[in-house]
C-alpha cells in the first residue's frame, strides 16, 4: 500500500512532546513564581499596603528576563535538534509528510508551548485581581498587556533562533549564534562608531552612543519591559521580524541537504560571512581595547592587526572544528586590502561630511559645550546652552569654519590631549547635525568662544537664576567650603532682594575665563525656590558683588571659608606623580617631604592663597591646606595668572 501525506502527524506530536514538552513545564513553573507566588506573598503580607509596582514587568525582574530570553532558544534548539542528528533527521524525514509541514508543526507546537504558560499564567492573575482588590497592585489591561508583549518579545527571539538553526549543523552553535545575532545591531554600531573616530574629523561617538538603542536588540529591550507599551511601534516592528525570519528559516528548511549534519553551516556561502565578520568584530573590539587603554596610535593599529588574526583564526577553527591548522592568508589578504580601501574612503570623505556646516539659513538654534550630551523630543526645549540669536548662530558657525580651516585637530589616539568643543545643530526641517572636534590649539579659539560664552543669551541658558526674580526665592543657605562647619541662612525678604540682585550682578558680569574655571571658592549657596527647586551655586573669587554685599552685611565671616579657618598651608611644585596619584593622603605625604616646600601661616598671605586657588589638582603648583578644627586636609592647587607673587619667589630664589 502506498503511502498518505497528511498536514497531521501523530508520531510527530509525540516526538516533539516528548523532546520538549518540559521546557513547557518548566517555563509554567518560572512564570508561578515569578507573578502569582509573589503577588500571592504580598497579598498575605501584613504590609503590602506598602508595595506597588509599574507593571506586572516589575514583579520579580531578573526572572521574567531570564524566561524571556532563554526559553524560546531552548524551544527553537531542542524542536529542531533532529536536524543535527543523524538518526533523527533520518526518522523525521521518513514520515509520510513534507518539509513543510514538518516545519508547520514545530513552529505551531513551539508557539504553543510559548503561549499556553502565559495564558495560564494570566488567567491566574485574572482570577486574583477578581476575587481580591489588589486593583493598586495591577489592572486586568496591565495582565493583557503583560502577556502580549512577554508573547511578542519571545516569539521574536524563537524565530531568530529557528532561522540560525536552518543555517548550522550544531546545536552550541545554534544557540551561542542566537545571541550573537540578537546583539549584533547594537555591538556593531558601538563597535563602528567608537573606531570610525579615529578616521573622520568631527565625528562624535559620545554622542551617537548617548542614544538609547535598546529598541534594536529584542536583549536589551527584554531590560526594559517595563517600559514598553503593547500598541506601539516597536511591537508592530518585532512582529513583522517575527514573521520574515520564519518565512526565510522555511525557505532555508526546504533547501537545507540533509547529510549536512554536524557541520559548523550547512549553506557553504554562509562560510566566509561568518569567518570575515568574525575577524572584523575582533579588530574593531580590540582596536577599541588598547585605545581605551594606551591611547597610542601604534598601539591600536597594533591591536587591529592582532584582533583582525585572532579573529580569522578562530573562523577557521569553528568552521574545521580544529586548531591544528595551517593558516590560510590569502583570505586574510583580501580581507586587509578590503579593511584598508574602506579607511581610505573614509578617510577622503566622499560625501564631505568633515567639511560640512549648515546654512545659516537653515538652522533653528545651536547647542555648544565641552562635552556630548543626548536629546530627545521630551527635553530639547529645556536643554542647557540652546542658541537661538543670530549674532551667536554666526559666532559658532565662524567657530566652527576656523576649525574646519585650521585642521588642527588632535592626531590618532591622543583625544584627551585636547580640550573638546561639541556642537549640535538643530535645523529648522528637524534633522540634528552634531560634531565633536578635541583640539591641541584651543587658546587659538579662546576669542570667538569668550565672544559665545560671554553673551547674554548664552549666560541666561546656563544660570537659571537669571531667568527668576527675588520674589521667586524664598530661602538662600550658604555653607563654607573646606573642612569647616559655618553656614547663613537668609529669610528676610529685602535681604533676599539684595542677595538675588548681587548674585544676578555677578553672574552678568563674569568672563569666559571666570566662567570656565573655579578658582578662590569661598562657600556653595543653595537658593530654594517658592516651587521647592534649588539652584546651585559656588561663591568664589569671581563674585565681586555677592563678597561686597555679605561683608556689608556682616554675614561673610559666619558663612565663606576665611584666614582664620586655617592653621597653614604648605605649597610644592606639581609633578606628574603627584597629579597622576589618586590619593589624596599620599598627595599630601609627597607636598610634605618635598625637600622645596614653601609654608604658609601669615593671615594675608593665607587669604590671597584661598582667593587664588583652584579646586583640581592640575596647577603648576600643588597645595595641602591644614585646619584649625579639623584633621582633614584639602588638596588644591595654583597655575597661571593665579600664582601669587610671594610664591613664585619662593620657588624663583
Amino acid at each position: 500500500m502506498s503511502s498518505r501525506i497528511t498536514w497531521f502527524n501523530e508520531e510527530l506530536i509525540i516526538y516533539i512532546f516528548r523532546s520538549t514538552g518540559w521546557i513547557g513545564f518548566l517555563y509554567f513553573v518560572g512564570l508561578i513564581f515569578a507573578l502569582p507566588l509573589e503577588m500571592l506573598t504580598i497579598i498575605l503580607n501584613e504590609n503590602n499596603e506598602y508595595v506597588e509596582f509599574e507593571n506586572l514587568f516589575s514583579s520579580q525582574q531578573m526572572i521574567q528576563y531570564v524566561l524571556v530570553i532563554v526559553i524560546p532558544v531552548l524551544f527553537a534548539i531542542f524542536l529542531f535538534r533532529f536536524l543535527q542528528m543523524k538518526q533523527a533527521s533520518d526518522f523525521i524525514h521518513s514520515l509520510p509528510i513534507t518539509r513543510r509541514n514538518i516545519f508547520f508543526h514545530m513552529i505551531g507546537t513551539g508557539m504553543g508551548f510559548i503561549v499556553l504558560p502565559i495564558l495560564l499564567t494570566g488567567s491566574i492573575l485574572i482570577l486574583f485581581h477578581s476575587a481580591i482588590d489588589i486593583e493598586r497592585l495591577y489592572t486586568i489591561p496591565d495582565i493583557w498587556s503583560w502577556m502580549g508583549i512577554t508573547f511578542i518579545l519571545e516569539a521574536l527571539i524563537f524565530s531568530v533562533a529557528v532561522l540560525i538553526g536552518m543555517v548550522t549543523g550544531l546545536s552550541a552553535l545554534q544557540g551561542l549564534l542566537t545571541y550573537i545575532f540578537l546583539a549584533l545591531p547594537v555591538g556593531l554600531f558601538v563597535l563602528f562608531a567608537a573606531n570610525v573616530k579615529f578616521l573622520i574629523a568631527g565625528f562624535s561617538a559620545d554622542y551617537y552612543l548617548s542614544a538609547n538603542m535598546n529598541a534594536i536588540s529584542p536583549l536589551l529591550a527584554a531590560t526594559e519591559m517595563e517600559k514598553i507599551t503593547f500598541f506601539s511601534v516597536d511591537i508592530l516592528i518585532y512582529s513583522i521580524l517575527t514573521l520574515l525570519f520564519l518565512l526565510s528559516s522555511l525557505f532555508l528548511y526546504e533547501r537545507r541537504k540533509l547529510e549536512h549534519v554536524s557541520q559548523a553551516f550547512v549553506f557553504p556561502k554562509i562560510k566566509p560571512l561568518f569567518k570575515f565578520g568574525l575577524t572584523l568584530c575582533m579588530m574593531l573590539l580590540t582596536g577599541l581595547y588598547f585605545s581605551g587603554t594606551t591611547g597610542k596610535p601604534g598601539w591600536i593599529f597594533f591591536g587591529y592587526i592582532v584582533g583582525s588574526l585572532l579573529g580569522y583564526y578562530l573562523g577557521e577553527i569553528v568552521l574545521q572544528k580544529t586548531w591544528r591548522m595551517r593558516l590560510n592568508l590569502k583570505g586574510y589578504t583580501a580581507f586587509t586590502v578590503f579593511i584598508i580601501v574602506l579607511a581610505l574612503i573614509l578617510k577622503i570623505d566622499p560625501i564631505q561630511y568633515m567639511s560640512k556646516i549648515p546654512d545659516e539659513k537653515m538652522i533653528n538654534q545651536i547647542y555648544i559645550g565641552d562635552a556630548p550630551l543626548f536629546f530627545d523630543d521630551d527635553t530639547l526645549d529645556n536643554a542647557p546652552t540652546y542658541l537661538k540669536e543670530k549674532e551667536n548662530k554666526e559666532a559658532i558657525r565662524l567657530l566652527h569654519q576656523q576649525i574646519i580651516e585650521k585642521g588642527k585637530k588632535v592626531s590618532i589616539g591622543e583625544l584627551d590631549d585636547g580640550k573638546s568643543i561639541f556642537l549640535m545643530y538643530e535645523l529648522k526641517n528637524g534633522r540634528r547635525l552634531a560634531r565633536e572636534y578635541h583640539l591641541q590649539n584651543y587658546d587659538l579659539y579662546l576669542p570667538l568662544l569668550a565672544k559665545i560664552y560671554e553673551s547674554s543669551e548664552y549666560k541666561k541658558t546656563v544660570n537659571e537664576l537669571l531667568n527668576v526674580s527675588a520674589e521667586d526665592v524664598s530661602k538662600i543657605k550658604i555653607t563654607a567650603s573646606g573642612q569647616v562647619e559655618k553656614s547663613v541662612t537668609i529669610t528676610d525678604g529685602q535681604q533676599l532682594d539684595e542677595a538675588v540682585q548681587a548674585l544676578s550682578e555677578d553672574l552678568n558680569n563674569q568672563s569666559f575665563t571666570q566662567m570656565t574655571s573655579s578658582f578662590g571658592e569661598y562657600a556653595s549657596i543653595d537658593i530654594l525656590l517658592n516651587n521647592n527647586k534649588i539652584i546651585y551655586l559656588n561663591w568664589d573669587s569671581s563674585y565681586t558683588q555677592f563678597s561686597k554685599w555679605m561683608e556689608n552685611s556682616g554675614q561673610a565671616e559666619e558663612a565663606r571659608l576665611m584666614a582664620d579657618d586655617i592653621s597653614y598651608i604648605l605649597v610644592a611644585k606639581t609633578d606628574p606623580k603627584i597629579y597622576n596619584s589618586n590619593s589624596e593622603s599620599k598627595l599630601v605625604q609627597q607636598i610634605e617631604q618635598k625637600p622645596n616646600r614653601m609654608k604658609i601661616n601669615t593671615s594675608p598671605e593665607i587669604d590671597l592663597a584661598i582667593d587664588n586657588a583652584q579646586i583640581d589638582w592640575g596647577g603648576e603648583y600643588s597645595a595641602a591646606f591644614y585646619y584649625k578644627d579639623s584633621r582633614d586636609v584639602d588638596i588644591k592647587s595654583f597655575s597661571g595668572e593665579h600664582v601669587p607673587g610671594f610664591i613664585l619667589d619662593h620657588f624663583n630664589e
